[in-house]
């Protein structure tokens, strides 16, 4: 292992590396290998408000939640609490990251507790047998729609009269 660490060492202060930084970016070069480039995570802003989804599985049945910061809800038979909403700085139609608690009511034990990426919700998912809730968006003011473009309509589709069913 110190072998390793030397050799690294000696190609990091050799003639050929070079390290360059262009604005958010820094790019490292060794003679002819593969460059290795890194870049600034922008900061982030937090919001008052956030909207998440919550599903009920065995119903069907879908609703958006809006909770302010520090606030709780029921969501069936779960309790959620929204820690905070942050989304990239000067950016608030970006990506948001919801910091939230969720607790089974029933049970009294924890369905999650942490980050939910409203990009990425299986990345850190809420694994409940009946309920599934996920990050949609920080909402900045009251005035910022809860269902936008190119989201799914808060409620659950319905299948036209006389086809398929009841």
């Amino acid at each position: 292992m110190k072998r390793l660490v030397t050799v690294f060492m000696l190609l990091a202060h050799s003639a050929n590396a070079q390290t360059v930084i262009e604005g958010d970016n820094t790019v490292i070069s060794l003679g002819n290998a593969p460059t290795a480039e890194s870049r600034t995570r922008a900061s982030a802003s937090s919001a008052a408000q956030a909207v998440m989804r919550g599903l009920d599985k065995l119903a069907g049945a879908s609703e958006d939640i809006i909770l302010t910061t520090g606030e709780s809800t029921d969501f069936g038979a779960l309790t959620i609490t929204m820690k905070d909403c942050r989304y990239p700085k000067g950016n608030p139609s970006g990506d948001a990251f919801v910091n939230l608690e969720i607790t089974d009511s029933k049970t009294g034990k924890s369905a999650f507790e942490g980050w939910m990426v409203a990009s990425s919700p299986a990345l850190h998912a809420m694994d409940h047998p009946r309920y599934d809730v996920w990050a949609i968006r920080c909402k900045l003011d009251d005035r910022t729609p809860s269902v936008v473009a190119g989201e799914s309509s808060p409620l659950p589709l319905m299948r036209p009269e006389g086809l398929g069913g009841n």
